[in-house]
């Protein structure tokens, strides 16, 4: 019974300890701006999903809604319209790749390890990290496993 409890032990302790892993990957990978394996450890299709509807969000509530908005309904309408063919055109023509991972996380000084400042699982199969100190500016990295692996699905900056 001892031997058994030890090794379910022993597997949480591994569950627990494995996205560190991914992000000390991560983190070389950025570090020698390895893109082949920067492509293995995100899931860009599952990140500029998300980051296009990140964007449309952000377009369609930056005006303000009926009756909490300071302009007058003409003027809100308009803006609306303006901001939503911007926001439609910013989230079609935004795509993120290797090179744009790259460049968001190295604006950092020192490395990933020394930027973390959060961690933290969501679920079983989510983890939230944040990279730098709240309030100025820090980059939240979402991962997901999938195919028994963690991978990068989301990153809000």
């Amino acid at each position: 019974m001892r031997y058994f409890s030890g090794l379910i032990f022993l597997a949480i302790m591994a569950y627990l300890g494995w996205p560190y892993v991914h992000i000390y990957h991560l983190n070389n990978a950025v570090k020698s701006n390895d893109k082949t394996a920067i492509e293995k450890l995100v899931d860009f299709e599952e990140v500029n999903k998300i980051h296009k509807e990140t964007l449309e969000w952000k377009v369609k509530n930056s005006v303000g809604s009926k009756g909490n908005s300071l302009l007058p309904e003409s003027i809100r309408e308009s803006a609306e319209a303006i901001t939503g063919a911007v926001g439609n055109l910013a989230a079609k023509t935004v795509v993120i790749d290797a090179n744009e991972i790259v460049e968001r996380l190295r604006h950092f000084e020192g490395s990933l390890w020394e930027q973390l400042t959060f961690a933290f699982f969501e679920s079983p199969t989510r983890f939230t990290v944040r990279l730098g100190k709240l309030g100025r500016n820090p980059i939240h990295v979402q991962m997901t496993m999938q195919d028994w692996s963690w991978r990068v699905t989301a990153i809000y900056d």
